[in-house]
Formats: structure tokens, sequence, C-alpha cells
């Protein structure tokens, strides 16, 4: 059996953490510039495909509850290589996302040290990745608890975001709605579709 070191609030911060970093600082301004208002649309698409994925792999992990994961629930089900090559794909998956994400990182922290060149956004992006890679190889429980205020805390300023930028928001920047049509609301969707891979990740 797997050991229950992470609570709901831990896997739920993880999963959103996920989600918020590069799905919502960085993906949305590219899904504006192909969609224009209508990326709404792509965004709950993509929710929308992700619902059976997230039952199936909360079904596998109540009958397998194993550590491991994909890997685990495909290499019990098809054998040892097309568990390996999901192993190693969800590796990959997930190496590239958190790369998009600290660099994501490093792109805000050029806000902060405006006009001191690209190299900004490796240095921060690269003492991201090892101090994550630290916390994480010491302890999965305070990686859980970092998470947890981590997430609050964006949550908790999303939230003040909205509620201020409500009595601004301008009906005429959402006209033309769909100003690239339906092609481009499928196709955002497809690209923000990774905004959800958080989810998966859980189990």
């Amino acid at each position: 059996m797997l050991k229950k070191q992470l609570g709901l609030l831990d896997v739920f911060s993880i999963a959103a953490g996920a989600m918020i970093s590069s799905g919502l600082f960085v993906l949305p301004g590219i899904a504006f510039a192909k969609a224009g208002p209508a990326a709404v649309i792509s965004y709950l698409l993509a929710g929308l495909l992700m619902i059976p994925s997230v039952l199936a792999k909360a079904e596998l992990a109540t009958a397998m509850p194993k550590s491991g994961g994909s890997y685990f629930f495909i290499e019990r089900s098809l054998g040892t290589l097309p568990g390996t090559f999901a192993g190693f794909a969800s590796w990959l998956s997930v190496s590239l996302k958190s790369a998009f994400a600290l660099v994501g990182l490093g792109a805000m922290g050029m806000l902060l040290f405006p006009g001191r060149g690209v190299w900004v956004i490796k240095v921060i992006a690269l003492c991201g990745c090892a101090f994550f890679a630290l916390l994480n190889g010491l302890s999965v429980k305070g990686s859980g608890r970092l998470q947890s205020v981590l997430v609050l805390g964006l949550l908790a300023a999303l939230t003040a975001y909205v509620v201020s930028g409500l009595p601004t928001v301008k009906h005429a920047h959402y006209s033309p709605f769909m100003p690239f049509g339906l092609q481009a609301i499928f196709g955002v969707a497809g690209m923000v579709f990774v905004s959800f891979g958080g989810l998966t990740k859980v189990a």
C-alpha cells in the first residue's frame, strides 16, 4: 500500500499549483493572441475534456493504491515495456511543464529587475529548479506544506485581483468575441489543455 504522507489540502495544492503556474500566468497571453476573448471558451473546453481522464485516474488509483501513477497502471495492464515507455513519457511531460513554469517565473522576475537582460530569466529559473528539487528530495510532507502556503497565497491574490478588477471591466474589450472564428477556439483548447495536467498527476 502507498504510504499516505499528504492530506487533502496538500494534494489539492499540488494539483492547483501545477495548473496555476504556467497555465494561468504564461499561457493566457498566448491564448488571447490566437483566439481573442473567446480564449475563455477554450479553457472551458479543455477543462471539460480533462474530466474523463481525471475520473479514470481516480478509479485506477482506488483499485491500485500503489506509488508510480500512470507507470504502475500501464505496467500492470499492458506489460513492462509499455509501462516503461509511459513512465518515461510522464517524466518528460512533467519536466517540460516544470521548465515552462520556471521560465515563466523568471520572466516575472524581470519585472523586479528591468533592463538586466535575458540572463535574469535563466538565473531565476535555475535557482527555482535547484530549490524545489532539494525540497522534494528532503521531504515530501515539507514540500506539500510549502505548496499549500504558496497556493493559498496565490488564490488569495487572484481573488483580490478579480474582485478589485470587476468594476473596471469594459464590455468593448470583448468585441468582437471570436475574431479568429471557431477553429481558433478549438486549436487554443488543445494548446491550453496542458494547464489542467496537474489534475492527472495527483495519482
